[in-house]
Formats: C-alpha cells, sequence, structure tokens
C-alpha cells in the first residue's frame, strides 16, 4: 500500500526572518498610515478569488487609494524580492524533508501566487527534493485549503492509496485534509490543544510517518 506525504509551504517547510508588516516597509518606504493595512485587505480578498496576480492586485489598491508615487508592477517586484530575502529553510527541515523523499512519494501542497511559491522552492533549492508541487493560485488548480478540490488535484498529481498532509494552520491545513479523507500531522500552535495530530515539528513529524 503506498503512502504519499504532501507538505505545506509558508511557516511548515519555509520560515520568514522578519514579519510582513517589516517586509513591506523595506517594499514602500514611507509608505502613508493604513496602507499596510488597506495591502493586506486586498492581498487576502485576491487571494481568496483565486487571481494570479494578487500582489499586483493589491499594490494597485494602495497607489491608487493612497496616492503612493510608484508603479504597482515595480512595486510588486520590489517586494518579491524583499519577500524572497526574508525567507528561510533550516537544515533540520531539509533534512527531514529528503529522509521522507527518499522512502514515499512527496509533494508540497501551498496556498500562495504561482510565481511566488516556486521562486521560494527555487531559491531554497526544495523542489527537486519533492515529486509534485501544487499552488491554490495557480490556473490550472483554481482551489485554497480547506477546499477538499485542491486536495483532490494533489491527488491526481501524485495517485497513491493513501495521503499524509503535514501543516502548520489547522483549520486551512489540518481540517481541510481530513474533510479530504487524509490523515494530517499539526506543526503549529493553533487549534485544539489536545489533538493527537500535533508535533513539535517538520522532524517530528517525518519520524511518526515513518516509525
Amino acid at each position: 500500500m503506498t503512502t504519499a506525504v504532501y507538505f505545506d509551504l509558508d511557516l511548515t517547510l519555509l520560515q520568514y526572518t522578519d514579519d510582513f508588516e517589516t517586509i513591506f516597509e523595506r517594499s514602500v518606504p514611507d509608505a502613508p498610515d493604513g496602507a499596510y493595512e488597506r495591502y493586506v485587505e486586498v492581498l487576502f480578498e485576491t487571494f481568496d478569488d483565486l487571481s494570479s496576480t494578487p500582489y499586483r492586485e493589491a499594490f494597485s489598491a494602495i497607489v491608487s487609494e493612497f496616492g503612493v508615487d510608484s508603479d504597482p508592477n515595480t512595486l510588486a517586484t520590489r517586494h518579491h524580492e524583499r519577500e524572497l530575502e526574508a525567507t528561510t529553510v533550516p537544515e533540520s527541515t531539509r533534512r527531514a524533508l529528503e529522509t521522507v523523499a527518499a522512502r514515499r512519494p512527496t509533494g508540497i501542497l501551498t496556498n500562495g501566487a504561482l510565481a511566488m511559491q516556486q521562486a521560494k522552492l527555487s531559491r531554497h533549492d526544495i523542489g527537486d527534493c519533492v515529486d509534485a508541487v501544487v499552488v491554490s493560485n495557480d490556473p490550472d488548480v483554481a482551489a485554497r485549503k480547506p477546499s477538499t478540490e485542491i486536495f483532490d488535484v494533489a491527488e491526481a498529481a501524485l495517485p497513491a492509496d493513501e495521503y499524509i498532509y503535514v501543516g502548520d494552520t489547522y483549520d486551512e491545513d489540518i481540517v481541510g485534509a481530513r474533510r479530504a479523507g487524509w490523515d494530517a500531522i499539526h506543526v503549529g500552535d493553533d487549534g485544539p490543544a489536545g489533538d493527537a495530530a500535533r508535533v513539535e515539528s517538520v522532524e517530528d513529524a517525518v519520524a511518526r510517518i515513518l516509525g
């Protein structure tokens, strides 16, 4: 019986060295008061609408509404670079991913913009470790966790008898995976404290999967 393993990307395999507001401030120096909050609001709206260009649309909103003197495409490109600079994959996490990928069909299943998520995988050289990558706002996917549709796409990309999902967000990752009929391992600190799916790290998740 084949068991495939999928991992979430952001805040599961990949961590941030700065918070998102700091990254925004580096992308838009001297941004007017309220611009960051509006940017986040539009960004999440466009993510939910499955836009393929959520960053550009969010920056378009602050340019038009706050009079920011810059081109939205320029801001989106700059932010893309600043966000990538603020990402890291711990070596222990990389080793855990490589270990499970050597023994199980393995993929990455992530919400996000296709170009940005692919850039993160490329920057940290982890895309080649896995057999499949499924990104919510890829037009060929067009579904976001916790929707069962994105897990269906993942199953089609990596056929197996059973599936395990490792993620940090309880409602999106753990609840979504369980609704799709998958097992799930939770490496976050939200959700029910006593949930048996919770572990401390990706390394602990891999030990449970392979144990």
